[in-house]
């Protein structure tokens, strides 16, 4: 089977069963685990830090011993996370499927996109990876759909189901995939060496790249920003508007709507893939960034619930045309035995961003208001459009190969 067919049933598949995950697990933690604000916060406090702690280390694993194996391993976890949520509704239970969960994604991410570039090349990757996200985000649709019929008879049966299918997915890739684009290092070193020594190869690539510099940079703001924004878009939904359907049928449409309105800019930017170049790429995330902060302004005071829904759509559209930009701009400006590594240094910020800023965001909603709160989380990714517009980002071309 062709790398290019691989990935794209990887992305579809995942992209499955996450999203059926994803519907409705912010609706099952609130009306079936626990209502306090608090314990709520904490969960996603344990899902990222999970990830900042593992995010590195796990991209290590991939560059050292193989992307096959990690995005295997990240696959079953995420679907035992996914198997144990759903089979109970008990908190303690949900914060340890939040551990595995973030495991999980460490595992996966970075490694299932560094491994398409090695296996095809990071030119020919690019525009793989914009119609990769294309399958995914039809495949979104596909699963929010799923999730709203499976989740009439509860909402665990759509976590269970799509615990059940993540497992059977990295169980079909161990299977299906080839890795002959990747030869992991062979020394006779000791295996914390060996990995110590691949880590080091990244804290090198942040010492002589400003690029990535400002890639890891970005990640974090984006972090610090859109986690709290996305703990709090629901109850902001749920308290200030009266929707005319049930919460998980109008939030799955809404979902859908998102994911095929980026899809089909996507496919826009695909077909000038050619044009995508390390200096383009970050001009053009900025752009769909600026777009994302004035649709979420427009949300935040948005009086009316039509308003809202169409403010949510745009930013949304445009946040989640942001994220294969950012993997093509970082397979763009790093070398194929550092990739993962680097790919997962961008998440772990991420990561980061989010333990720092759920608790500010969170205090700030508790002392002043949820619109307040909400708007200081859409204010806080600002800064990412004087770190993409910098003229040392576009100006430096031969920084990588020093």
């Amino acid at each position: 089977m062709k790398p290019q067919t691989t990935y794209y049933l990887m992305r579809s598949g995942v992209s499955f069963f996450y999203s059926m995950w994803l519907t409705v697990t912010l609706l099952y933690h609130t009306t079936a685990v626990t209502t306090d604000p608090l314990l709520l916060v904490l969960l996603g406090v344990v899902l990222e830090g999970t990830t900042f702690i593992f995010e590195v280390p796990t991209g290590v694993v991939a560059d050292s011993y193989g992307r096959k194996r990690s995005i295997v391993i990240g696959l079953i976890l995420m679907g035992a996370a996914y198997l144990l949520e759903g089979s109970f509704a008990i908190y303690l239970t949900v914060l340890l499927a939040q551990f595995l969960c973030g495991l999980g994604f460490t595992f996966y991410s970075g490694a299932n996109d560094a491994w398409l570039a090695d296996e095809i090349g990071p030119s020919a990757a690019a525009s793989v990876f914009m119609r990769g996200t294309q399958f995914s985000q039809l495949s979104t649709q596909i699963g929010i759909l799923s999730a709203i019929v499976v989740g009439q008879g509860g909402l665990q049966w759509p976590l269970v189901v799509a615990g059940v299918g993540m497992m059977v997915v990295g169980l079909l890739l161990s299977a299906l995939m080839s890795e002959t684009g990747f030869h992991p290092p062979h020394t006779p070193q000791p295996v914390f060496q060996q990995l110590s020594q691949t880590f080091q190869h990244s804290l090198q690539l942040l010492r002589v790249s400003p690029r990535f510099v400002t890639v890891v940079l970005v990640g974090f703001v984006v972090g610090l920003s859109l986690g709290g924004y996305d703990r709090l878009f629901t109850p902001h939904f749920l308290l200030n508007f009266d929707p005319p359907l049930e919460p998980v049928v109008w939030f799955g449409l809404l979902s859908a709507v998102v994911s095929l309105s980026s899809a089909v800019m996507l496919e826009w930017i695909r077909r000038r893939a050619r044009l995508l170049s390390a200096e383009s790429v970050p001009r053009l995330i900025a752009a769909l960034y600026g777009g994302t902060i004035l649709g979420n302004l427009v949300f935040v005071f948005a009086g009316q619930f039509g308003l809202a829904v169409v403010a949510y759509w745009f930013s949304q559209m445009l946040r989640a045309t942001t994220r294969p930009l950012i993997i093509i701009w970082i397979s763009q400006i790093t070398e194929s035995r550092v990739r993962a590594t680097a790919i997962s240094m961008y998440w772990q910020l991420n990561a980061l961003g989010h333990i720092v800023g759920l608790p500010i965001i969170g205090w700030i909603g508790r002392i002043a208001s949820l619109q307040t709160a909400l708007l200081s989380a859409v204010l806080a990714l600002a800064p990412t459009l004087w770190l993409l517009l910098r003229k040392s980002v576009h100006a430096v071309r031969s920084e990588d190969d020093a």
